[in-house]
């Protein structure tokens, strides 16, 4: 993965289908309105004016563009409460992520197999419980990996302040972010359920 920093914009790219592709995503800051679209359009030389001038490396990739979408970022707070009864949710539809950490798959990975951890240790009766717990586990930390990814974009595209304080914290994202790498959501799964 490699990733480029400028005021108001970043750019990054990551290999993938095994080194044969890459894929990219250009991010820029604008007051421009936005419609909620996955799907909507991009133009390849909208983003190469918005980037012309950095890295050549850059300018390569976006030179080699032939196809982009456009969309904006909108950030949400997590839902108030994700369950109700014998039915809870996970994902983005109970925690949106902005996409500056790239965790929001993730954390409905492991909301997914928390859930099903605590879920196996439930009976027809305790079900409702068993959701409860699922949400109170996982509340916590999808919490905290939403403002993890909010102060990450904020730093990507930082325009003031001391930049090298923001490079330095760029430099410790390793050490930073380890408590989200080392998460086991069965074995915390397994841990609330003993409650049931």
């Amino acid at each position: 993965m490699r990733n480029w920093h400028g005021a108001g914009r970043h750019f990054l790219v990551f290999p993938v289908r095994a080194g044969l592709l890459i894929n990219y995503v250009g991010f820029v800051t604008t007051d421009e309105p936005m419609r909620e679209s996955w799907s909507a359009r991009g133009d390849p030389s909208a983003l190469a004016r918005e980037l012309a001038g950095w890295d050549p490396m850059v300018e390569t990739i976006i030179a080699q563009m032939k196809t982009t979408f456009r969309w904006g970022l909108f950030d949400r707070e997590p839902l108030a409460t994700w369950t109700r009864g014998r039915l809870t949710l996970l994902g983005d539809a109970a925690h949106p992520m902005l996409p500056h950490v790239g965790q929001g798959a993730n954390q409905a990975i492991e909301d997914a197999g928390a859930l099903a951890t605590v879920l196996s240790r439930a009976d027809r009766n305790s079900a409702p419980r068993a959701l409860l717990i699922y949400e109170q586990l996982r509340r916590q930390r999808t919490a905290g990996v939403q403002r993890m990814s909010r102060v990450s974009g904020a730093r990507y595209g930082a325009s003031s302040g001391d930049l090298h304080v923001r490079d330095r914290q760029l430099d410790a994202q390793q050490q930073e972010r380890a408590w989200v790498w080392n998460y086991d959501a069965d074995a915390e799964g397994t841990a609330a359920a003993a409650s049931l």
